[in-house]
């Protein structure tokens, strides 16, 4: 008896539930190759994978969205469907089946050895798969809800908030009230909360969605200190979801009023290139790779200059806004996009273009100063895309930034 049947046996051996484990049953089924011996145990698995997919979307408030959210271009609808079938939900769960039965086929089969199914890790790589694609294709609602959450959360830590039902981790299902014995059924009028959000964006902007790393925990403070205003207006109990929301769909929108004429300028400048994935998009893993090494780079880059910590706040500042904008507008290119847009628009002859004055409002940044920033980054930019595609290795000198080779 080979090693992989001697595997195959110990597992279908292995004492199973009576409930229905489509998923185990499908693992069972698997061979060495990886390929599956059991047609109806393929279909039942996708069937229930498929429904996990749209159950985790409905809880994290996808399902109302755009399926451009989480990678999947072309539909303005999760339900849409083409007349010969198919549609945007089935070229996600393709994705997802990839994520959880191909790449993580090994470490699910190893469970199987000591538990009797394997549903609840399924479930748990169906949250990881949807959560790591909305991380990289909306940015800006992604970082929305990290602020939101972490502010959240704190004043659950502090008392100022409690959880009154659905998930104590706060969710978007979570119930909040401001009084411990509220009850979670009677939810507030919130028919003044966009209005209290957009006053909170005012304030928050850029800073809610450029900051990162300990510079966010300011921004984080900042939040959950505006949080009892909502007492004011009324709102003493409400889900998670319904702040959330508008919120998110408020930041998108002011930053949506930027994205028509950078993608035009970006495009131009791809074409005058001769950049041939302006018609044929690379949606490969080196190019996403790449667009998260160059972001990485410059911002280690910018955290080593001898500047002042206004300068430095700028270039961060002005970064993390390209870097929003590639992923939003790259479908599949975010590398190529955010080179073209910074090297493009760092040089402006003098002539002032309406994208820099909306740039200068949206981010706080005196207009004057901007070229400046553009042309800072482009060298960052230049240097590092060098570096990398070279395979050199980044040599920090404070003041002076130089790659070396290994």
């Amino acid at each position: 008896m080979s090693r992989s049947e001697r595997a195959v046996r110990g597992r279908a051996e292995i004492p199973r539930l009576a409930e229905a484990t489509p998923f185990t049953d499908y693992l069972v089924t698997l061979g060495s190759s990886g390929e599956p011996s059991d047609l109806r145990a393929l279909e039942a698995v996708r069937k229930a994978l498929k429904a996990a997919l749209v159950g985790e979307l409905r809880r994290r408030g996808l399902w109302e969205g755009p399926p451009s959210y989480l990678g999947v271009f072309g539909w303005d609808r999760w339900d849409a469907e083409m007349s010969s079938g198919g549609g945007p939900l089935e070229e996600l769960l393709a994705d997802a089946y990839f994520f959880i039965f191909v790449a993580r086929q090994r470490s699910l089969q190893a469970q199987l050895k000591v538990k009797p199914n394997v549903e609840g890790l399924v479930f748990l790589n169906v949250r990881h798969f949807l959560h790591e694609r909305q991380k990289e294709h909306d940015p800006l609602g992604s970082q929305v809800f990290e602020v939101l959450q972490s502010a959240v959360r704190e004043s659950v830590r502090l008392g100022e908030l409690h959880v009154l039902a659905g998930d104590e981790r706060v969710r978007n299902d979570s119930v909040l009230g401001f009084d411990f014995d509220a009850t979670p059924a009677a939810l507030s009028d919130l028919s003044r909360l966009r209005e209290r959000v957009l006053r909170w964006d005012d304030d928050l902007l850029p800073d809610l969605v450029t900051l990162r790393g300990k510079r966010q925990e300011e921004c984080v403070r900042r939040l959950r200190e505006r949080l009892p205003e909502l007492r004011e207006d009324g709102i003493k109990v409400f889900r998670f979801k319904d702040l959330v929301d508008p919120m998110k769909a408020d930041v998108r929108a002011r930053w949506a009023a930027l994205l028509e004429r950078t993608e035009r300028l970006v495009a131009s400048t791809l074409r005058r290139e001769g950049e041939t994935r302006v018609a044929l998009p690379d949606t490969s893993l080196e190019e996403r790779e790449l667009f998260r090494k160059l972001v990485s780079c410059v911002l280690d880059e910018i955290d080593d200059l001898e500047v002042n910590d206004r300068t430095r706040s700028y270039l961060n500042r002005l970064w993390q806004f390209l870097r929003i904008q590639a992923a939003d507008i790259g479908v599949g290119r975010p590398a190529s996009l955010l080179e073209a847009d910074v090297l493009s628009t760092r040089v402006t002859d003098g002539e002032e273009t309406p994208s820099q004055r909306k740039v200068s409002e949206l981010l706080g940044i005196p207009r004057e100063r901007l070229p400046e920033l553009y042309k800072t980054l482009g060298t960052l930019l230049e240097r590092c895309r060098s570096a990398i595609s070279g395979k050199l290795s980044v040599r920090k000198i404070k003041g002076d930034h130089a790659f070396r080779q290994p």
